[in-house]
């Protein structure tokens, strides 16, 4: 089924939007944090509010850096914002410490998220939810007393104040959830998860028009988040009466200042209580609805935004306080606005690409009704989206390389091999020229969508029409491409990367009419085989491949390459020993997944060497 991922929060895009080029290494670690961190921690001890409050939120601003924020967690950060924050007298600084560990929670992700759940942070916000729901109830009570009055500021910003305090809180929880499967596991509890119900339907309560827009969408991306990773909460959600009436009146006309995440989230939701139910055309109107969405949004800007901020510097004097606090304040404002924008474009391609996952998988097992992709669709899959990714391809590499990896497998699975040859050739341009600038996802990615083109070509005709649209990309006996794929190989221990190479050699081999390439690849599978040392996962991919590669003698290369080569003798006399051998040293009791394919993948090689034996 076409679950949306989990969105990977700490990219790069995220990390560092106050990051700057030599940053880290222009002040040594030690005088950084004796002369500017040191300060600021120690002012969150003081007995001056307006010292505490400034501090914290010159410490928020600073925590945006990698570094700084790393040295700030050495610091003991987390602990002293525990110890010291959460139950200050001021409401400000409460409602902006919660704020601080969610932001540490979405970044720093699994050691932050089990520290802060391992400190029992759940019973703070626990407690806190049940304030705020007070707090509505007196609210609402007092606005029903004075609707012929105008608020007064204090008011206001008491108001503020509290959806702020909500806000945060429940981003919090999310942020807790993504931390650890875990963590996850125990919100999904009867108990927590009804109390984040109940301040979720106190606040809707209250009337969706006029909670902020940010609140708003915190409760749509909460909903959106953990639905994305359980089904156990899609159960609790439908089974929640007043849950399940928000969710079933749910549109993007239900707030007046409805922006671009709000309406990719609600798709988003939609997407997640439809999953096998939703229809082809269901799935085509969703893609353009979100493209729709973030039509506006100029990826380049958006990332200049983000990746290059305003630098504050700290006051110096009294003076100075007012003007850094309205600085601050409107540094906050748009950045808001720019992880609004880039939040927006994640989710939206992570809501397209489970799109297109869940339209493969509908196929494979397409009912009566479901046989044939209308027209609409195929359309959308092949002309629209590529134009969408390439947009979107240079700003938002590793998620669109997913996309493209999908997007290129249901072209297989659907058989759409009359693209367009501009098409391919851009993509294949573009993935292959890419720059993984030592990205493991990227890297990944990359060789992941260079696979999947090759099958694409490979399913256009085992020769002559594969072999036109490798004389097009330049890729006929393309010896340097098979070489820097084997260095890819050679040079990573990743085994996804290893295995995404072995498929990679695998289906180029496969491609009829490159004999010499073929020759290059299957020494390379079979010097590899007879190695020591090599991982058992790496030998039986590559053992499965050789049997796709030479299992027809009507191949081109079979009798130049595997008989005049003689792979059959050395399959039986150097790599059936080696196997043996290396087979033996996985455990059972320890992973015994592995260890069945192993068993698999060495019985059906003696099953190969029986059947090219009878072959010759």
């Amino acid at each position: 089924m076409g679950r949306s991922k989990r969105r990977s929060r700490a990219s790069s895009s995220r990390l560092n939007p106050l990051r700057k080029a030599g940053s880290d290494s222009d002040n040594k670690d030690a005088n950084v944090v004796n002369k500017k961190l040191q300060p600021l921690l120690q002012n969150l001890s003081s007995v001056v509010p307006n010292d505490r409050s400034m501090a914290l939120s010159s410490i928020s601003v600073l925590c945006e850096d990698t570094h700084m924020r790393q040295l700030l967690l050495k610091e003991k950060l987390v602990h002293i914002i525990l110890s010291k924050l959460l139950n200050d007298s001021n409401s400000d600084i409460v409602v902006e410490s919660f704020g601080l560990l969610r932001n540490l929670s979405l970044e720093e992700g699994y050691d932050v998220s089990i520290y802060l759940w391992r400190s029992d942070i759940w019973t703070s916000i626990s407690s806190n939810f049940a304030k705020i729901i007070d707090s509505l109830s007196a609210l609402q009570a007092a606005e029903q007393q004075t609707q012929s009055k105008p608020a007064g500021k204090a008011k206001i910003e008491s108001k503020r104040l509290l959806f702020d305090f909500a806000d945060n809180l429940l981003s919090l929880a999310v942020a807790l959830s993504n931390g650890s499967d875990d963590i996850l596991d125990e919100l999904l509890n009867e108990n927590k998860i009804n109390g984040i119900f109940q301040v979720i339907l106190e606040l809707l309560k209250y009337g969706v028009e006029k909670l902020p827009i940010n609140l708003y969408n915190t409760i749509l991306d909460l909903i959106y988040d953990l639905s994305s990773e359980s089904f156990e909460f899609i159960d609790q959600v439908s089974h929640n009466k007043h849950m399940s009436q928000f969710l079933n009146e749910l549109s993007s006309d239900l707030h007046p200042q409805t922006n671009e995440l709000t309406k990719v989230l609600i798709e988003g939701i939609n997407f997640q209580f439809l999953d096998t139910k939703i229809t082809y055309d269901q799935c085509n109107k969703m893609i353009h609805s979100v493209c729709h969405s973030i039509n506006n949004i100029d990826p380049v800007e958006l990332m200049n935004d983000i990746n290059n901020p305003e630098e504050i510097a700290p006051a110096t004097n009294k003076d100075e306080t007012s003007k850094v606090i309205e600085k601050i304040k409107n540094y906050n404002a748009k950045r808001n606005e720019s992880m609004m924008k880039l939040q927006s474009v994640e989710i939206a391609i992570d809501l397209i690409t489970a799109i297109i996952e869940l339209v493969a998988s509908k196929y494979e097992m397409a009912q009566p009704n479901e046989a044939v992709i209308p027209d609409e669709l195929v359309n959308t899959l092949t002309n629209f989206l590529p134009h969408v990714f390439m947009i979107l391809k240079d700003t938002f590499t590793s998620r669109i390389l997913i996309g493209w990896n999908n997007l290129i497998w249901l072209y297989v699975t659907l058989s759409l091999t009359q693209l367009s040859e501009d098409l391919l050739i851009s993509l294949w341009s573009y993935v292959t020229q890419l720059d993984s600038q030592d990205d493991l996802i990227i890297k990944i990615g990359r060789m992941g969508c260079i696979w999947s083109v090759l099958k694409l070509i490979s399913s256009n005709g085992a020769a002559e029409g594969g072999n036109q649209v490798l004389n097009k990309l330049q890729m006929l006996n393309n010896i340097e491409f098979v070489k820097g794929i084997m260095s890819e190989f050679q040079n990573n221990d990743d085994l996804e990367l290893k295995q995404k190479c072995i498929n990679v050699l695998s289906t180029y081999a496969m491609m009829q009419g490159q004999i010499e390439m073929n020759k290059e690849i299957g020494q390379f599978f079979i010097q590899k085989l007879i190695q020591a040392n090599v991982q058992p996962e790496v030998l039986v991919e590559m053992t499965n491949s050789l049997f796709q590669i030479y299992g027809d003698a009507s191949y081109d290369y079979n009798e130049p390459i595997f008989v005049s080569g003689e792979f059959l003798s050395i399959l039986k006399d150097q790599v059936v020993p080696n196997l043996r051998q290396q087979f033996k040293m996985v455990d059972k009791n320890k992973d015994p997944e592995l260890k069945e394919r192993c068993h698999d993948c060495f019985t059906t090689l003696d099953s190969f060497i029986h059947y090219k034996t009878d072959e010759n």
